[in-house]
């Protein structure tokens, strides 16, 4: 089989994955799963064999991220309905004076964005961030993308996010090193975007359902309320919450310390003694997770006990997690196709032969694939599948692919989105307002990200 046949057969199958999922609208799954299969037998592995590889890949996969998906996305449903999200918005917007409530947003976002998908932070926390542009008279086109943005960055970027676990487990990155360089790519993204957004002149007023309920309804003058010169006003018109900012900023920052403790100190602590086998037990990562929704309980007061809590919650977690387990563990079948057959070492030879730097190969396939499919996620875990089997051949860390894909994955967000028609709508943009704000300032985010990575690889840091 000559290696032009290989490089087209792989080709064809980025080419139909992309159009079956973005044209013709195939569940995603659905389609890595053909696209799987159709590489197996056109690269000679017959039936028996192709079939066997993929329940190799996809098991293998799972058993490496599976608990985590599930626990990051019960952790992530518990804040939500605990009313810790809210808790951590209203006192990242009382910290700031009102012509910094941008960045109270960023914050805030930046924050809820670690263990929550970016559209259920925008759904949440839309009403506020409208009653706060109703108090301080500050445009939606600025206040809703930064709403998202922060969240979007870091669930591309960041671990327990979906799609950083998987390509952190497909690519063999720890945890510890996940969320530390994520961080250091992460942030000055939505730095870089939150600037951008906070410069827009067009002014857009909440929609109307979200701020009808305050004095003066929503003709009012935006003046009203906001001379407080902090951002309370919006606070006071969220639902009443029993949590506190400690409690709630807990689960979220617990399991980080923790993974990111062990992976750092574990190497310099006494082989075998308690202590050690302590650390590096709460400090595994699947572990940390367990102990982060378990820490995560009392946010619910009395309510801990209930079936509710204890059962219904979990199962509504599953629910979330059952699309990311999927997509991984076939996304892991795809990268085991591909190492076998002899598709890794063609692309290697032929980027080669291009001169053209390798880490810009996962940014640029991570970026594709959101821009086309629409979905971050799902941009993040395929890049990755495809370039772990690349990685001997290529000469690149793991830690320098697993950044580049989740920093290309940000590129770009548009009107095939699910998160940019939840916050285009519910921020009262139109599409082109959409476009203007939320699509350039993921592309933004996503430069910059890489462009730190860059400087992380020059300097020795990665």
């Amino acid at each position: 089989m000559s290696d032009i046949y290989t490089l087209l057969a792989f080709l064809a199958a980025i080419v139909v994955l992309v159009l079956f999922i973005a044209r013709f609208k195939v569940h995603p799954v659905a389609t890595l799963f053909i696209v799987v299969v159709a590489l197996g037998l056109v690269l000679g592995m017959g039936g028996t064999g192709t079939v066997e590889l993929i329940t190799t890949g996809f098991g293998n996969t799972l058993a490496s991220v599976g608990l985590l998906i599930i626990f990051g996305c019960v952790l992530g449903k518990m804040l939500e309905l605990s009313g810790a999200a809210l808790k951590i918005t209203e006192s990242a917007l009382s910290l700031f004076s009102r012509n910094k409530v941008p960045w109270a947003i960023a914050l805030a976002s930046t924050v809820l964005g670690i263990p929550l998908i970016a559209d259920t932070a925008v759904v949440m926390l839309i009403p506020i961030v409208s009653a706060l542009a109703y108090r301080t008279g500050i445009s939606m086109m600025k206040l809703g993308p930064i709403l998202y943005i922060g969240a979007y960055v870091m669930t591309s970027v960041v671990p327990p996010g979906p799609g950083p676990l998987a390509s952190a487990a497909l690519l063999e990155v720890g945890m510890g090193d996940a969320i530390l360089y994520g961080l250091m790519v992460g942030v000055p993204g939505v730095v870089a975007a939150t600037i951008y957004l906070s410069r827009i002149k067009t002014h857009v007023p909440p929609k109307p359902e979200f701020v009808e309920h305050l004095v003066g309804g929503p003709d009012a003058p935006a003046s009203a309320g906001a001379g407080s010169g902090n951002a309370d006003g919006a606070a006071e018109e969220a639902a009443p919450h029993t949590v506190g900012l400690f409690g709630s900023l807990v689960p979220i920052l617990a399991p980080i310390v923790l993974i990111v403790f062990a992976s750092l100190a574990g190497p310099a602590l006494p082989e075998g003694a308690w202590f050690t086998d302590t650390v590096l037990f709460a400090g595994e990562p699947t572990m940390a997770l367990f102990l982060a929704c378990l820490l995560a309980l009392p946010l619910f007061r009395g309510r801990w006990r209930d079936k509710s809590t204890l059962n219904d919650l979990f199962e509504a977690g599953l629910r979330i997690a059952a699309m990311p387990l999927a997509l991984t563990g076939v996304g892991g079948a795809l990268a085991t196709i591909i190492r076998e057959t002899g598709v890794a070492e063609n692309i290697a030879t032929s980027i080669e032969s291009t001169g053209m730097s390798p880490v810009i190969i996962p940014f640029l396939i991570a970026a594709a694939v959101c821009t086309i499919t629409g979905s971050n996620i799902l941009g993040v875990m395929t890049s990755a599948a495809i370039m772990q089997p690349l990685l001997p051949a290529l000469g690149l860390e793991p830690i320098v692919v697993y950044l580049a894909c989740a920093t290309g994955a940000q590129l770009m967000k548009h009107a095939n989105s699910s998160g940019f028609w939840v916050t285009t709508t519910l921020s009262n943009m139109t599409v082109g307002q959409g476009i203007r704000s939320i699509g350039v300032a993921s592309v933004i985010s996503g430069l910059t990200g890489f462009a730190v990575l860059n400087i992380m690889i020059a300097t020795g840091v990665v």
